[in-house]
């Protein structure tokens, strides 16, 4: 495949720890053997735009597009451009591998094509996914232990461990996806903070009721995409972990694999390119 070799890493939107997700990056690619370019929104690049299925083997996003966060303010959602959508539906089309990791799960939110790509979405504020409505999700931040779940190319290798790190309550389309990572941790409601008036009133409140899911990684299919989403990734103690360092790796290598391109093309839908 043309790009193979070449990682994309996308982040902008959120605060991250840079370092440490340079250090990751570095860590990873030294290991595969691998070159990576680094694009942080509004560059071109981050886009995916069409040059991105020519250039790259896989897209590592850490970002959070179409959407813009200031305290004491409600969420901006910016819906994605026309181009913007015919540019990743061709790259998922291309057969691209994605690695998506943490808040990147809340990206695009006025967009259901890319929550089903990726297999979830995390919402800031409520909102309708899917015809159905939605509270705002709920986070927070605590020391768990994730596990594999099951037995996959990308958990290979990975013993159970513990991290500090942000938990979701969102989303998860648990019959779309192929869970790989799971926690025990407690997820539900009560002990989960209200993102939305923590957002916008600087309120600490309980999550509203809404399903949960244990599960914490996951692989998917889009387009002749495959996917693989790791919620931890907040902090820079969880990226210097040798165990989440392992994950990220080998994600990247699965999703670049012929293996994981066969599954993605024999499985996954075209993404449909409409707001």
């Amino acid at each position: 495949m043309i790009g193979d070799g070449r990682l994309l890493a996308v982040t902008g939107g959120h605060r991250y720890d840079a370092a440490a997700f340079a250090d990751l990056l570095d860590a990873t690619c030294r290991e595969l053997g691998w070159n990576y370019e680094h694009a942080e929104h509004p560059d071109p690049r981050a886009a995916l735009g069409p040059h991105t299925a020519i250039d790259f083997g896989a897209v590592l996003l850490h970002d959070l597009p179409g959407l813009r966060l200031a305290r004491g303010s409600e969420p901006e959602v910016v819906p994605p451009s026309p181009e913007e959508r015919l540019a990743i539906a061709d790259l998922l089309d291309a057969g691209i591998g994605v690695v998506a990791i943490h808040h990147a799960l809340a990206g695009w939110p006025a967009w259901d094509a890319w929550a089903g790509a990726l297999g979830g979405r995390f919402l800031y504020a409520p909102a309708t996914l899917r015809g159905e409505q939605h509270p705002a999700s709920g986070y927070r931040f605590d020391r768990y232990r994730v596990a594999p779940f099951g037995t996959h190319p990308v958990t290979e290798g990975v013993e159970p461990f513990e991290l500090a790190d942000e938990l979701y309550l969102c989303p998860v389309f648990e019959r779309e996806i192929t869970p790989i990572l799971a926690t025990d941790a407690d997820t539900a409601a009560p002990v989960m903070t209200d993102s939305h008036r923590e957002v916008t009133a600087g309120e600490r409140l309980p999550a509203q009721r809404q399903p949960g899911s244990p599960f914490v990684g996951w692989v998917h299919a889009a387009g002749r995409s495959p996917v693989v989403y790791l919620l931890p990734g907040h902090t820079g103690e969880t990226m210097a972990h040798p165990m989440y360092r392992r994950l990220v790796t080998n994600a990247l290598e699965w999703v670049a694999s012929p293996a994981a391109h066969a599954w993605a093309a024999a499985i996954g839908h075209p993404l449909d390119p409409r707001p």
